[in-house]
């Protein structure tokens, strides 16, 4: 009897220990994955897409990955309110595939003196996909398009971009970027009260210049390009022509997932903004070597 007795003391211990092991396993694996999950780094334009101040790129993100921020758009060059407010972008985007994004944003007037007259702000969203994958001799390029079903959003984009990076030593490298945005849109017209003429989402679309479009700001129409250098992609600066004016800025980011930047549209106006970049899925290739260094 008491050899069973210690015969079943040293099973239960051990099979403690194994659950033991099991739940430390697990939870380093998860350990892992928070860690992993900050190792993304993240930079986005004005209306929440990759790229630097105003225009986008053609950096892919990783799959499943998701960010979310908020950017200062100064009143001088107000895309809405022409003059009469600065305005504040709030976006999210996801990465549901290595090549394909969609990002949603909203446009909303600060007050100033000037009194706001308007409901919640231009809602907008925009599908990004990666056509071609950067080689060591070819740019990566990407298409990146505005819903048409919208009313009257002031950041419409229809680009096709090009980016390539170039590392310059250990710590420093480039970025390079160009790209053409169309003088076309394909949009709805009308306004926001709900009535028969803009019961669904396919009423009232138009095909017109943005020129004639009812926010003639000129954002993002014909060639724009950019350079960013960064330093261990923990901070940079980085100038670009947005079609319309030549900026200049600098950015920062902290804890590889917050990232702050600012800069001077056309030399005279300050723009500033923020933004939060993470995975939402397990990193495969790290859990699968950590899975088996453990065993």
């Amino acid at each position: 009897m008491k050899i069973k007795k210690a015969l079943s003391f040293i099973s239960f211990k051990w099979r403690f220990k194994g659950s033991s092991f099991l739940i430390f396993r697990s939870t380093a694996a998860t350990c892992l994955f928070v860690f992993a999950s900050q190792s993304v780094w993240a930079q986005v334009n004005l209306s929440g897409k990759s790229g630097l101040m105003y225009i986008p790129n053609a950096t892919a993100y990783e799959d499943a990955s998701l960010s979310f921020g908020y950017n200062y758009n100064p009143l001088k060059y107000s895309l809405r309110s022409k003059q009469r407010n600065a305005e504040r972008v709030l976006f999210a985007n996801l990465t549901l595939l290595p090549r394909l994004t969609i990002t949603l944003s909203l446009l909303q007037p600060v007050t100033t003196d000037t009194k706001i007259r308007e409901g919640l702000g231009d809602r907008q969203l925009d599908i990004s996909y990666l056509l071609v994958k950067e080689k060591p001799r070819f740019p990566s390029v990407a298409v990146i398009i505005s819903s048409p079903f919208m009313i009257e959003t002031a950041m419409l984009t229809n680009v096709l971009v090009a980016t390539k990076h170039f590392n310059l030593n250990k710590d420093l490298n480039l970025e390079t970027t160009a790209g053409y945005g169309s003088p076309y849109i394909l949009s709805r017209e009308g306004d926001f009260k709900l009535n028969l003429a803009n019961s669904n989402i396919f009423s009232n679309l138009k095909f017109q210049k943005k020129s004639d479009f009812i926010f003639n700001n000129g954002y993002l129409v014909g060639p724009f390009a950019g350079v960013k250098l960064g330093y261990r992609n923990k901070a940079g600066l980085m100038t670009e022509w947005d079609s319309q004016h030549l900026n200049v800025g600098a950015y920062l980011t902290l804890w590889k997932t917050w990232t702050v930047q600012g800069g001077l549209l056309n030399g005279d106006r300050f723009i500033f903004g923020s933004s939060i970049h993470f995975q939402l899925l397990k990193p495969k290739k790290s859990i699968a070597k950590l899975d088996e260094t453990l065993n």
